[in-house]
């Protein structure tokens, strides 16, 4: 089978620019296209409008129109996939409705390469606050049987992005009870900027088991849906009719407080 060319974007989920700036943005596009295909681009946009990060239910629901509207200006403007950058998936439904280029999570990307190198995975998450999400969210995917644990090793999304400079011990430390507490035989960074730390070699080879980035699971994840010509199903995800968005009227309003 011929190698495919395509446009990959990756939406972030930040206004990056305004959290960690121009910099930062480049140094993951550049980390991006070196892991990419040849023949494979990609672009790194961020929202219009969010939270600094992606660390609850609430911060997802702010996020989640605006990346859908990033995802279709970019699919307009000849994007041929789109990953959307947040370990969660904020918006993975969403997106697939309305747009026909395939849609990639990167959370549902790195459990399923998990299953297929260990039979027990745990994730690495920053902080323990999501873990009751992260859960829920393995359920969803019918693979909780196999969940060995979710724990965070107690920094911030943004302190991670940051890269402070205790960063990867507690990485370390967290990654080792999974394996020994847990049961854990596969490891998955459970946080976007964890992964573009790039320390997944190194954390395999201090733990003993293999680790799966979510960045690097997403992008193949495009580069073999693009390869092979494939997209979502359109009866999984069906195109919502076109509806008007409405708002209320300020007479309606003053009504609703009389």
């Amino acid at each position: 089978m011929a190698v495919a060319t395509g446009r990959i974007l990756y939406q972030l989920v930040a206004p990056m620019e305004r959290t960690l700036g121009e910099a930062e943005i480049a140094r993951r596009r550049d980390f991006l296209q070196r892991h990419a295909a040849a023949g494979m681009e990609v672009e790194v946009r961020s929202v219009r409008r969010g939270t600094a990060s992606i660390e609850s239910a609430y911060d997802a629901a702010i996020v989640v129109p605006y990346i859908i509207e990033s995802a279709r200006e970019a699919v307009a403007d000849g994007a041929d996939a789109v990953i959307v950058g947040c370990f969660s998936d904020p918006g993975l439904d969403a997106v697939r409705e309305i747009i026909s280029a395939p849609v990639i999570g990167p959370g549902m990307s790195a459990v399923f390469l998990a299953l297929q190198l260990g039979n027990r995975f745990s994730i690495v998450a920053p902080n323990e606050k999501g873990s009751g999400h992260s859960d829920a969210y393995m359920r969803q995917l019918g693979v909780d049987g196999r969940h060995a644990s979710t724990r965070g090793m107690g920094l911030s999304v943004i302190e991670l992005a940051r890269g402070h400079n205790s960063a990867f011990d507690r990485i370390c430390d967290t990654a080792r009870r999974c394996v020994d507490e847990d049961g854990a035989d596969v490891l998955v960074m459970g946080c976007m900027s964890m992964a573009f730390l790039g320390v997944t070699d190194a954390l395999a080879e201090r733990v003993g088991v293999p680790v799966v980035s979510p960045v690097i699971a997403a992008l193949k994840s495009a580069e073999t849906m693009l390869t092979h010509g494939l997209a979502h199903a359109r009866r999984s995800w069906p195109t919502p009719p076109d509806k008007p968005i409405l708002e209320r009227r300020t007479e309606d309003a003053g009504r609703a407080t009389n």
